[in-house]
């Protein structure tokens, strides 16, 4: 599965294409269903976005449980091996905010403000944290996987 010894090449193998970050930051802003992600402003399209969710499922890096009111519906979550990236996730958005002349989206805006204000370990604790409270009440509302 691996390209190479190289843990950036590793990494990459994980998280290297062009949707799984952004999935993944989607989880972090407590989007959990499939819709949720298909309405991202990026437009993932559904045949990507189902094979993306079985690779990061696969890499053990997300999960789902079952929502109670409908059971066709999955509820996602980030397992704590995904949810860890969120330092590199700020550095990404950090750099791209110093080093690209573009206009970012209000999301982006608010995204960038909220990650620059302290240290990135503060800032990355204080998520993870926050992210781990929803997960959890992902985890307390919704039925065991089907």
């Amino acid at each position: 599965m691996y390209r190479s010894h190289c843990a950036l090449a590793n990494f990459l193998d994980h998280f290297g294409d062009k949707w799984s970050l952004i999935i993944i930051r989607d989880m972090f802003l407590e989007k959990k269903t499939f819709n949720d992600f298909l309405t991202s402003p990026e437009g993932i399209a559904s045949n990507i976005l189902t094979n993306r969710l079985k690779s990061l499922m696969n890499d053990g890096l997300i999960d789902y449980k079952i929502n109670p009111l409908n059971k066709k519906v999955k509820w996602y979550y980030l397992t704590d091996k995904a949810a860890n990236c969120y330092p590199v996730i700020i550095e990404m958005v950090n750099w791209s905010s110093k080093n690209l002349s573009k206009t970012f989206g209000p999301s982006s805006i608010k995204w960038i403000k909220e990650n620059s204000s302290d240290s990135t370990k503060i800032v990355s604790t204080e998520k993870i944290s926050g992210y781990k409270k929803f997960r959890q009440f992902i985890i307390d509302n919704s039925l065991d996987r089907a």
